[in-house]
Formats: structure tokens, sequence, C-alpha cells
């Protein structure tokens, strides 16, 4: 191979700027607490009242459900 056709393919390399794909590598959360899925309704009031505490108080609906199922069941 002659030098001249190898600086020409190093030339088409680099003109081609194929994308990396670079891969984020984030840690597993554990959790503290063995928890299940559980399904209910609710009215559209309380639930809009409720996503606006949320955002208010800064956490997610499940956190604010949580807590006012531990208040009436008195569990800390």
């Amino acid at each position: 191979m002659e030098k001249s056709n190898f600086g020409s393919l190093l030339n088409q390399a680099k003109a081609s700027k194929k994308q990396k794909v670079i891969q984020k590598v984030v840690p597993v959360k554990t959790k503290d607490f063995d928890e299940v899925q559980f399904s209910f309704y609710i009215e559209k009031e309380t639930l809009k009242q409720l996503k606006i505490k949320a955002i208010e108080e800064d956490k997610s609906i499940k956190i604010l459900i949580n807590q006012g199922i531990k208040n009436v069941l008195e569990i800390k």
C-alpha cells in the first residue's frame, strides 16, 4: 500500500465524523423496605389538590399518600 493511499483513507475516516455512542453508568438504587403495587380510584378534585401539595412540598405523590396512610394507621 502506498503512503498516499493510506493518507487518503485516513482523511476519509476523519471526514466521516461518526457519532460515538456514550453510555452513562448509573448505580442501581436499592430499597430499604418491601413494597407492592396497589391501585385505587380517587376523586378528580382530591387528586388535583394532592398534585398541588406534592409540588409545593417538593415530594412525590407516592410519598404523600404513604405518609397519609401511616398517619391514619398511626404508624411512624
